[in-house]
């Protein structure tokens, strides 16, 4: 998940997975506090937290 966030059907995409199973995955990381979601328009938005970007070393705190 870049660090500008994406919506969950473009998550799905990326990873290969239903829009279903993208969503359901976004609410376990957002429970942990691992991203963030607001919505835009029609779409939602996931956004790596601070948290998750440690959880994922430098490289993703830099994206």
């Amino acid at each position: 998940m870049a660090a500008e966030g994406c919506s969950t059907t473009e998550l799905a995409r990326r990873l290969n997975v239903s829009v279903a199973a993208a969503s359901q995955h976004a609410t376990v990381l957002r429970n942990a506090n691992l991203i963030t979601t607001s919505r835009r328009g029609k779409s939602v938005v996931h956004t790596i937290t601070p948290l998750g970007a440690e959880l994922l070393g430098s490289e993703a705190a830099r994206a």
